[in-house]
């Protein structure tokens, strides 16, 4: 399995009022994997600057790899769905601003410790 190197992404800070973001330096195909999550790695990692949306371009697999739910186009943001991926240590909420036409409003979790 290849994994993406950080060359294939670049972050923007102060989107729009929404802080810092992800976004694709190259274009994705569906399918493809983005990038692995490592839980326990204390680097910086492209998971701590992805935001959520309701309609996510990507979801993790059972490994721990983001994988493309649809073509990703260099410049587009790269998102996932908080609430069908690993729950964090505390809970926390915050107002959803992904401005899909699904958009829940709210996002609230749990923790599960």
């Amino acid at each position: 399995m290849q994994l993406v190197h950080w060359k294939d992404f670049y972050v923007l800070e102060d989107r729009d009022l929404k802080g810092r973001g992800l976004f694709a330096a190259k274009n994705f195909a569906k399918g493809e994997s983005l990038y692995v999550f490592d839980y326990w790695s204390e680097e910086i990692m492209p998971m701590h600057l992805t935001n959520h949306s309701c309609d996510p371009n990507g979801r993790f697999d059972d490994r721990g790899m983001l994988i493309a739910l649809r073509d990703i186009e260099k410049g587009d943001e790269i998102t996932f769905n908080y609430l069908l991926h690993p729950i964090p240590a505390s809970p926390w909420n915050f107002e959803c601003r992904c401005n899909s036409q699904n958009c829940i409003g709210w996002i609230s979790v749990e923790s599960n410790y």
